[in-house]
């Protein structure tokens, strides 16, 4: 036994160094204004930078300095009002020159820290330093040992309350357990706080006035919880002793959600709650399967009986069930943390998550043997349960080391859906003499990098252009004023510009002004932004037309549904109301459709109602892409994009 667990720091140890330390975006930045290798007309304002988790703006630091060193921010980074992964720097007036943005910044979700840097110029373009460049921090042993020594004692700790509720510790294998365990989880969790401090680079009072500090606390809330319920049923009777227990169960439970919480399930783009009670469900069935077949090994020691059998053949439930959930929820975390088979191969995270699929698989053949075989020879000796159980274990010990690596290591699918996607839209003027191709770094709304090629029509020669401006016009809300952009000279015979033209997501109009030597020519050209990813419920009742109900980041909601959902015209329902289900008085609907890879086409509406309005849709079969733009008599203004698969049928 003393071998074993001497062995369990370096099942950790041995896990840690199969870890290269892999970059992928882990709380990096998604966009910045300026961009990088912006060419600017004049000095910013300030720096903001977009990240991919929620930043901790207390730990997150931003400089901007110029080719000689010196410093050009005022102050320290604040948040930026409804933007909860937005942090700005004011800084001072830039002359002309090339700038370098050095940032790091340490996730409010789990604690982790990246760095990172890049540049732009004012009056100048930054060629050849406008790479971004990220740093991400090789996860530490020390914190993955620190997060395996937590996880390890609530698991124990769990399992012996289980034990206790549901009678196969035979009296004493779940109490036994409930001390050690406890210690575990509280040395862990103390080894943890001083991971996440030395990883956030600041003082122990610092890191706890932080979100990441207040989950360490309530960590340590709950598990005190646990340790005053433990001590209790060293002053109670059985008769008590089991409610007491069921206190402790209650407070693991409550720490392991937390933990969850405030993890890689936690800091998802899309679906957080869900993926959280995932984790939290996976982590809770492997306290009650490995830990309870922990106190059942304590509670069966000695000759077998027909109590000890029937505590065996309880048991063989249980971890039956725990088994399921942990494989099914296993499952779901790694499809949405893995996105691709070969992350599974040239990922640190993939291998370890195939270690631990691995090491399941073998804790599940033990299990069925102990199902088949063990179970029903309990009552007669017990020595092959506890032979194979043994080694269940310390399988079960090299899956919680795995579990430990991977909630420090970043997960690969938050690196590969980092790169945005571009805008590219192409078109001729009216005579065709000229045709021009837009793309953008980014497909989403606000700060980007415009670059044009311009070419003659018959030719494909490069037009040589004195002047070349693009003008945004927003398709969808016509009250708002068109702007423009010149661009200047960019790298072979384009041209470029950044700005924040393309405002918020929707239809643009973008029109691009060519003006040569003997004359000018204007480009028609359309684009769309993407809306940020919005949570949506799908609710289908039979009769009834589906409904897709968007929640806006106020907390209200529009909810979009088709009558019918099938090809052809189709009643668009579109309703914006609040919380308790009222509807909202709305000043105009815009709804618009698009079908496959098409651009969206406005639809006429007519209200039906202060919050509804209704869009005759052509439905085509497949993917359907239908959004609503409602505007309030104040201006405020919401996009609520949903995607329809329609049947072709």
């Amino acid at each position: 036994m003393l071998r074993r667990a001497l062995a369990l720091p370096a099942l950790v140890a041995a896990l840690g160094g199969f870890v290269h330390g892999d970059a992928w975006a882990h709380a990096g930045v998604r966009f910045s204004d300026p961009v990088a290798g912006a060419t600017l007309g004049d000095t910013p304002t300030e720096v903001r930078l977009s990240f991919w988790e929620k930043p901790e703006p207390s730990l997150t630091d931003v400089r901007v300095s110029d080719t000689t060193g010196a410093v050009y921010q005022i102050g320290r980074p604040g948040p930026v009002a409804g933007q909860p992964l937005s942090l700005a720097v004011r800084v001072r007036p830039l002359p002309r020159g090339v700038y370098t943005v050095n940032w790091r910044s340490v996730s409010a979700v789990d604690g982790h820290a990246v760095a990172g840097a890049y540049a732009f110029g004012v009056l100048v373009s930054p060629v050849g330093a406008a790479t971004v460049t990220a740093i991400y921090p090789v996860a530490s042993s020390y914190e993955m040992l620190a997060r395996f020594i937590f996880i390890l004692g609530l698991v124990v700790l769990l399992g012996s309350a289980s034990a206790e509720i549901a009678r196969f510790g035979g009296g004493t294998g779940g109490t036994v357990l409930g001390v050690p365990g406890w210690i575990l989880a509280g040395t862990g969790l103390i080894l943890l706080a001083d991971a996440q401090r030395r990883s956030a680079a600041a003082p122990l009072g610092a890191l706890l006035a932080t979100s990441i500090g207040r989950a360490l606390v309530w960590r340590a809330v709950a598990l005190g919880c646990a340790g005053i319920a433990l001590l209790a049923t060293r002053f109670t009777g059985p008769r008590f002793r089991r409610l007491a227990m069921a206190g402790v169960g209650l407070a693991t439970l409550m720490v392991m959600a937390v933990h969850a919480a405030n993890g890689h399930a936690g800091a998802a783009q899309r679906w957080p709650w869900a993926l959280i009670a995932a984790q939290w469900a996976h982590f809770a069935a492997a306290g009650f399967w490995l830990g309870g077949l922990a106190a059942l090994l304590i509670g069966v020691r000695g000759s077998p009986s027909a109590e000890k059998a029937s505590a065996v053949a309880r048991f063989s439930r249980i971890a039956a069930a725990g088994l399921v959930v942990v494989t099914a929820t296993g499952v779901a975390r790694s499809l949405e943390a893995v996105s691709s088979w070969d992350d599974l191969i040239s990922t640190d995270y993939g291998r370890v998550v195939l270690v631990k699929i691995a090491v399941l698989a073998a804790i599940a053949a033990c299990g069925a043997f102990n199902h088949w075989r063990s179970v029903p020879a309990a009552a007669a000796t017990l020595r092959p349960l506890r032979w194979t159980a043994g080694g269940e274990l310390v399988l079960a010990s090299g899956a919680l080391a795995a579990a430990a690596v991977l909630g420090a290591l970043p997960p690969p699918s938050a690196g590969r859906l980092a790169a945005p996607t571009g805008l590219v839209a192409s078109g001729s003027d009216f005579g065709t003499t000229v045709l021009v191709r837009l793309t953008t770094p980014s497909d989403q709304p606000g700060p980007n990098r415009f670059v044009v090629h311009a070419v003659d029509y018959d030719s494909k020669a490069p037009v040589r252009a004195r002047r070349v401006s693009l003008r945004f016009t927003p398709l969808d809300d016509p009250g708002v004023a068109p702007t423009t952009l010149t661009l200047l000279p960019g790298p072979g015979d384009s041209y470029a510009g950044s700005g924040a033209n393309l405002a918020f997501d929707g239809r643009w109009q973008v029109t691009a002004r060519i003006e040569r030597l003997s004359d000018s020519v204007e480009v028609p050209l359309e684009v769309e932004t993407r809306t940020p990813p919005q949570f949506t419920s799908i609710e289908r009742i039979r009769g009834q037309a589906p409904k897709y109900t968007v929640q806006l980041p106020g907390g209200d909601y529009v909810r979009i549904s088709p009558d019918p959902e099938r090809p052809g015209r189709s009643a668009v329902h579109v309703t914006y109301y609040d919380l308790i289900g009222d509807e909202r008085q709305v000043e105009d609907v815009v709804v618009t459709s698009a079908a496959g890879s098409a651009l969206a086409r406005p639809n006429p509406a007519r209200r039906a109602g202060p919050g509804e309005f209704v869009a005759e849709v052509e439905l085509r079969p497949g993917l359907n892409r239908i959004a609503a733009i409602v505007r309030q008599a104040d201006g405020a203004r919401f996009r609520a994009a949903v995607e329809i698969e329609v049947p072709d049928r």
